[in-house]
């Protein structure tokens, strides 16, 4: 008898307080957000934090996305919004801003563009710069306000290093430290201490590992993405194991603490195996009725067109973009019958840049008018020059019954250092081919 006492006495320890499975939601930017196998090598640490949790107590709710400061993801509809509309009770939330927000050079952009304007000189398009002391600030006490009326706990997580190396250490901008009075992880504490909220310093652990490791080993096996800010596979995972570690030294979060399970060694590669093979087989082995549907252009933001010609509504490319702007694109749509959903199995989209070789895109996709779900299954970075390149994506797609699916195409353009103009995407017509599900 007493035995089974212990033993009940044991399962009740263990089992969460709340006694329902709970949700880690995270936000912040594309070091963290999901990525499509096929269409990058690039893989954000939001996508294998779930393999140190136990998941019949915990589902990780990755929402970091590509481009994204403190100000736009409050501000995009189908970002913060959403992710609020996902969250409840008991919940955890992750904020992990920074590498957008410095687009400013460490400025607000509207208080630069006011001194611009009073210069006479042309103004910033890209809308994501924060100033860390003030606005970036006052976004995350908004985010940390929103979700404790909601009763969910705001944990505050500062950014990863970007692996800018000089003499064997990490610099001061690859830290996110644009000057002494601009620091954003500092920033980022005084809020924390200011709202008695969680703070990790991922900044110092990912600090502590890239130098630990040197720049070479960083570069051959956590950065081998083409630049100096994103992770791949290892990168991704190295860097969800610290957020792990992270959590699990915090006293603050006791409670999440044997919610977290550490996968032996060797899982690692199987759980990063199963996420680039995940809804392949499943998809293409439905059932159903073959088609083909040519789309048009549904919605325009923050673009211009003159037939299938498109550029930005002033017509300058800022300065210093290195992704996506979420709030920049052009938009295309395919719905489901509201009895049968659908399979995409190809898209077909000739694209062409006209008068440079800076121009990047990013191909996402949602469902509904919120655009939910959020995934990038294209990307390429510095298309030929006046070279048209015929995308073929053939990532199956489902689209449940009564579903839209929304298809965007985001361009950027890499400026070296100065706005540009004259720089053009050119779009052709865009194909998809599937199948109706029986």
């Amino acid at each position: 008898m007493r035995r089974l006492i212990v033993f009940i006495f044991c399962v009740i320890l263990f089992v969460p307080v709340f006694g329902t499975k709970r949700k880690v939601h995270t936000i912040g930017d594309s070091t963290m957000s999901e990525y499509k196998p096929a269409a990058t090598p690039k893989r954000g640490w939001g996508m294998y934090l779930q393999a140190f949790f136990n998941a019949d107590s915990i589902e990780v709710n990755n929402r970091g996305k590509s481009g994204a400061s403190t100000r736009t993801f409050y501000e995009t509809e189908n970002l913060w919004p959403s992710v609020k509309a996902q969250m409840s009770a008991g919940d955890y939330l992750i904020i992990q801003f920074a590498h957008n927000d410095e687009k400013c050079k460490g400025e607000d952009v509207y208080v630069e563009n006011a001194r611009l304007r009073a210069a006479g000189k042309d103004t910033l398009t890209d809308m994501r710069g924060t100033e860390p002391n003030t606005t970036y600030k006052e976004y995350l006490r908004r985010y940390i306000l929103e979700a404790r009326e909601m009763g969910v706990k705001p944990i505050l997580m500062s950014p990863i290093c970007r692996v800018y190396f000089k003499d064997g250490k990490i610099n001061d901008e690859g830290r996110h430290v644009l000057s002494p009075e601009k620091d954003y992880p500092k920033a980022m504490r005084e809020v924390a201490e200011e709202m008695n909220v969680p703070f990790l310093d991922m900044t110092a652990k990912s600090l502590e590992m890239y130098e630990s490791a040197g720049q070479k080993t960083c570069m051959e096996r956590y950065f081998n993405c083409g630049d100096k800010t994103h992770t791949g596979q290892e990168g991704g995972m190295v860097n969800a194991n610290l957020a792990y570690l992270l959590i699990k030294n915090c006293p603050e979060l006791a409670e999440l603490h044997h919610l977290v399970a550490l996968p032996p060694i060797e899982e690692y590669s199987r759980y990063i195996r199963a996420i680039e093979e995940k809804g392949r087989r499943e998809a293409f082995a439905a059932k159903g009725t073959p088609f083909g549907k040519s789309l048009k252009v549904s919605k325009l933001v923050n673009m211009q067109a003159k037939k299938n010609v498109y550029s930005p509504e002033d017509g300058f490319w800022p300065a210093g973009e290195i992704d996506e702007v979420a709030n920049r694109y052009v938009e295309y749509t395919i719905s489901a019958d509201k009895k049968k959903g659908l399979v995409i199995e190809t898209i077909y989209l000739p694209v062409c840049a006209k008068g440079g070789d800076g121009m990047n895109i990013h191909i996402n996709y949602g469902f509904g008018d919120k655009f939910r779900n959020v995934t990038t299954i294209y990307e390429n970075t510095a298309l030929p020059k006046d070279k048209e390149v015929t995308v073929k994506i053939d990532q199956p797609i489902l689209v449940p019954a009564g579903e839209t699916l929304h298809l965007r195409v985001l361009p950027w353009y890499d400026s070296n250092g100065r706005p540009q103009k004259g720089k053009r995407l050119v779009l052709g017509e865009m194909k998809v081919t599937g199948k109706k599900l029986q």
